[in-house]
């Protein structure tokens, strides 16, 4: 399983700083941290409320991968609550698959800041979808 998380270097968790803290099987709960990257401030010094979404959607997917086997997700619909702002340090997203099925799964996330406040929640509807060429990325040559 370790190798699995590891595998989470593409381009947009690279550019949301996503470092995958651990997976749990049983009930299909990833828990992933994150850096906001500096452009990502608001007014305020906070994260931007809607980029806080792209966080969530980072962890809700990886929660759809691990718990598929390592399909594709894709999001059909991502429904956000903001609970109170979020500052530019250290934040971990724990998301897991409330119902898997044969082609769309349900997931929600929580979002944690650097104190362990929750401070965003999030729902979404995915797409399980096969990798583009057929093969996951651990399986090219």
């Amino acid at each position: 399983m370790e190798k699995a998380l590891d595998a989470f270097n593409w381009p947009s968790a690279k550019t949301l700083g996503a470092q995958p803290v651990g997976f749990d099987a049983e009930t299909k709960t990833i828990e992933m941290a994150f850096v906001p990257p500096e452009g990502f401030a608001n007014m305020r010094g906070c994260v931007q409320g809607g980029l806080l979404a792209g966080f969530m959607d980072e962890a809700m997917g990886a929660a759809v991968y691990m718990g598929t086997g390592g399909k594709l997700q894709l999001s059909l619909d991502i429904n956000l609550s903001l609970l109170r702002p979020v500052a530019m340090e250290r934040l971990t997203v724990k998301a897991h698959t409330v119902k898997p099925g044969r082609r769309i799964t349900f997931v929600e996330a929580e979002l944690f800041d650097h104190e362990g406040k929750l401070c965003a929640r999030a729902t979404a509807t995915t797409m399980a979808t096969e990798w583009p060429d057929g093969t996951k990325p651990d399986q090219q040559a």
